[in-house]
């Protein structure tokens, strides 16, 4: 089991070594489908391009990045790695722990590939992570998960290495990415004008630092309706903002982020190797 500690912006970071570096913290986050480093790391640490000879990139943001190997990825005692790792820049560095307000030292972000490649379990409430030693999924039953209060959400990783949840919003199918690495939950502004809600507008600008998305304005509302699995989210007030940045490889029409403030609001259980989302209602906890 692993500790995360969790940021003021409601993010989960892991202790990570590479190469037997000391231990710095690395973001959490099931909506980015690679794992990345910091490239002054990646030169400290001397990693190597991916494979010897060729110039391995890969674009982001209008950008092309290098990416390099680590023979070793340690959480804690669970080795995670080899490894290949995008060598581009953080861009949550400021963020401090979440009571005390204290700085700590990032220097990258542990992605769907690897987190899936060791079954990983993520307990969004206890900030707690399980990895499987075996590199099979842990055993935990959704019979469970249902006895504790918990309603199952079958999730699917999407050929581009996203977590997928099917939700519905009245009569329409939505495909939603499930994403610890979103502060907010960000429906598509296309689901709110097709159910014509009422809604509030933030005069925020919403900005997706790994996507190609630009500023887009930030509105709220409530959504009737509105289910995540068999699970009820029309309780809740909900951003909405355009976060498309490519093809997600989704099945259904992309209907937006679930993020770490309603995955924390409603105890998620992230559970990749047995493709599992387990959330609970306020009023069962």
């Amino acid at each position: 089991m692993v500790q995360t500690v969790r940021s003021n912006q409601l993010h989960l970071f892991a202790p990570v070594s590479v190469n037997g570096s000391a231990i710095k913290w690395w973001l959490v986050d099931t909506g980015a489908p690679v794992s990345l480093v910091a490239p002054e790391i990646a030169r400290s640490l001397a990693l190597p391009p991916a494979r010897q000879g060729e110039n391995v990139t890969v674009t982001n943001v209008g950008k092309k990045y290098p990416v390099v190997s680590a023979q070793s990825v340690k959480c804690m005692d669970m080795e995670l790695g080899p490894a290949y790792l995008v060598a581009e820049p953080i861009q949550f560095a400021t963020e401090k722990t979440r009571q005390a307000r204290i700085a700590f030292e990032k220097e990258g972000l542990l992605g769907v590939n690897l987190l899936v490649k060791h079954g990983a379990v993520i307990n969004c409430r206890t900030q707690q992570i399980f990895f499987s030693r075996n590199g099979r999924q842990l055993p935990l039953t959704r019979e469970g998960y249902e006895k504790m209060g918990f309603t199952y959400i079958p999730i699917r990783i999407t050929p581009r290495g996203y977590v997928e949840a099917e939700g519905t919003v009245g009569e329409s199918t939505y495909s939603f990415v499930i994403d610890t690495g979103s502060v907010l939950t960000l429906l598509e502004p296309a689901i709110r004008d097709r159910a014509r809600l009422a809604y509030y507008d933030t005069r925020r600008q919403i900005r997706m630092p790994y996507a190609r998305a630009r500023g887009t304005n930030l509105t709220v509302a409530e959504v009737p309706g509105f289910r995540l699995g068999a699970h009820d989210m029309s309780d809740l007030q909900l951003g909405f903002a355009e976060t498309r940045a490519g093809d997600f490889g989704v099945a259904h029409e992309y209907g937006g982020l679930i993020g770490a403030e309603l995955l924390f609001k409603r105890h998620a259980i992230i559970d990749l190797g047995n493709r599992a989302l387990y959330l609970m209602a306020d009023n069962k906890r």
